[in-house]
């Protein structure tokens, strides 16, 4: 709900397992599940075994993973030219570089982004580049 194109994305916030065990009464798996039993002893005894620090590890990457995708995302859905009218050309470099690192990422499978999210971050990395004095782009595109 919160990412949008210009501002970083979203931190995750941390886990409390106080803060969850309380969630289980209104949003636990007895809403979905026809198994009755003890759920808040069998979740307090996960948190206790050796397989939820990898667990918790596994699935705190995989979201900021999504985040990072859904914030590239929304770069590619962004009016770049807009958005590069007013500004310096520090601010404009500094974009180049985040795309650039978001690109690698995604193209080396960390992040989960389709391929056309994949070239329209190139494009705009191209037509920001485009955008800077000759200076700039022989610095940001050496032959």
């Amino acid at each position: 709900k919160n990412i949008t194109a210009w501002k970083t994305p979203p931190q995750i916030r941390p886990f409390r397992q106080d803060d969850f065990l309380r969630s289980l009464e209104h949003a636990g798996p007895q809403l979905t599940c026809v198994l009755k039993g003890d759920w808040l002893g069998l979740y307090r005894r996960f948190f206790k075994s050796p397989h939820f620090d990898g667990w918790y590890r596994q699935r705190h990457k995989e979201m900021a993973q999504k985040l990072e995708a859904l914030h590239l995302e929304a770069i590619c859905e962004a009016n770049i030219e807009t958005w590069m009218k007013d500004k310096s050309e520090v601010e404009v470099v500094d974009l180049v570089l985040k795309l650039r690192e978001k690109l690698v990422q995604a193209q080396g499978r960390q992040l989960p982004v389709k391929e056309a999210t994949l070239q329209r971050a190139q494009l705009y990395i191209e037509t920001v580049i485009g955008s800077l004095p000759k200076d700039l782009q022989a610095v940001l595109c050496p032959p």
